[in-house]
């Protein structure tokens, strides 16, 4: 979207053939991106297959990494204990710090089978850095689970969302992962959080299942993703160097010829509510998706072409359109307040004009759909304000660029529990 404006103001200032062909070339790219979002408003998603007979269940591993929430565990575990999966085929590992004691003593406290705590210890010079990947890697190993999967600390998954992805890894013998639904349960308290709900469920209730149906390899979330074990184990698990992991083991499960699927009974999380915290967040993830992005451009073929593809679209065009489409938006009322007063008559072609219209309904649609097939119609109210949300991600951006050369592997903490505690009917 924010491509193909920069291409038609560009233009306006174009000094040879060059840019002019350039801004061409985007401007059609930015118009198919849009058709893929239109494509994926009209197409229903997948039907989840029926649920497997409690008999036939696997054992599940259920990851728990936790770091400075002591006043989240009990929440946490009142949540996970109402999954409606047997309990002597459940392995839910709580996975505190060692330099975190009133977790670990909140965790011990609390944990009763098939609830476990384990705690990673110091890192060590010329190891792994302190990162919620490290500690997963170390409960992995430690841990028993065909399935594996990821939950945060806030997180209040439905009830059956374990045993719907035990039966779709049954029906589907080639995903090595899928990814659930997240839901914000607290878009009520600004326009910030209701902003965040939107992107999310644009992503995961309208996109995801358009790439889940076409078979296209997608970024995991960093929560509600689950594994097959073995899947897992041979992609090496989690880089702990990278602070999106999440995206980067998507890659390199396609990389070795896995499919990523997707169900659709969601987990309820708490979106970021407040600016500051929202800002390192965001830019913890737009460095993550640039680390991700210059990993695998080193192999960008490996596994197909529908991992090229992806790559390239769900990061590569991702971070593009997050670096133009602030400064395009603010050449062109630059643009527009020069023609006001008089200081030129430069005009942007119609065309381009109309492709950028079409490519912000193809967004705002994306959104809206998303909304209505969550079952959170209250957050239409905010679909006309989706531009400039998109506006303020460009600040994180600068910020995760500069991280990427002074401190690439640092890890800004995302603080849950400022909401309060999930709707008691989040997981029903």
């Amino acid at each position: 979207m924010a491509l193909l404006f920069g291409a038609g103001v560009t233009t306006q200032f174009s000094i040879g053939t060059f840019l002019l062909n350039l801004t061409v070339m985007v401007a059609w790219v930015s118009v198919a991106l849009g058709g893929l979002r239109l494509l994926a408003c009209m197409t229903p998603p997948r039907h989840s297959p029926a649920l497997l007979p409690r008999d036939r269940l696997p054992r599940y591993t259920v990851i728990l990494p936790l770091f400075h929430e002591a006043h989240m565990v009990a929440g946490l575990i009142r949540s996970l204990s109402a999954l409606d999966y047997p309990p002597d085929r459940l392995d839910i590992i709580l996975v505190c710090e060692s330099d975190d004691p009133d977790t670990v003593s909140a965790a011990e406290a609390l944990a009763k089978p098939p609830f476990r705590v384990l705690v990673v210890p110091p890192t060590v010079p010329g190891g792994p850095p302190q990162t919620k990947p490290r500690a997963l890697n170390y409960a992995l190993e430690r841990s028993s689970g065909t399935l594996v999967t990821i939950y945060d600390a806030e997180d209040c998954p439905h009830s059956q969302q374990l045993r719907q992805a035990a039966s779709a890894f049954a029906a589907h013998p080639d995903w090595a992962a899928l990814q659930a639904p997240l839901d914000y349960f607290n878009t009520r308290d600004c326009w910030l959080a209701a902003q965040f709900g939107l992107e999310y469920a644009g992503l995961f209730h309208v996109m995801l299942p358009l790439f889940d149906r076409l078979g296209l390899p997608f970024p995991l979330g960093g929560t509600s993703n689950h594994m097959r074990r073995d899947a897992l184990e041979q992609a090496g698990g989690w880089d702990p160097h990278n602070v999106t992991e999440d995206a980067d083991l998507a890659f390199r499960l396609s990389a070795q010829g896995g499919t990523v699927g997707w169900i659709d009974l969601p987990t309820g999380e708490e979106a970021v509510s407040r600016l500051h915290p929202w800002f390192k967040q965001r830019s913890r993830w737009l460095k993550g998706y640039i680390q991700t992005w210059m990993v695998h451009m080193n192999a960008p073929v490996t596994g197909g072409w529908r991992r090229a593809l992806m790559l390239q679209l769900t990061l590569g065009l991702s971070l593009l359109s997050v670096a133009f489409f602030a400064p395009v938006m603010l050449g062109l009322g630059l643009l527009g307040l020069a023609k006001l007063i008089g200081v030129t008559d430069a005009a942007i072609p119609a065309i381009y004009l109309i492709a950028l219209g079409f490519s912000l309904f193809c967004g705002m649609a994306v959104g809206a759909l998303g909304a209505v097939r969550s079952g959170r119609r209250r957050l239409l109210w905010s679909v006309p304000f989706m531009p400039i949300y998109w506006l303020i991600l460009f600040p994180p951006l600068i910020q995760a660029l500069i991280e990427l050369q002074i401190r690439p592997f640092h890890w800004h903490k995302t603080e849950h529990g400022v909401t309060g505690a999930p709707p008691s009917t989040a997981g029903d």
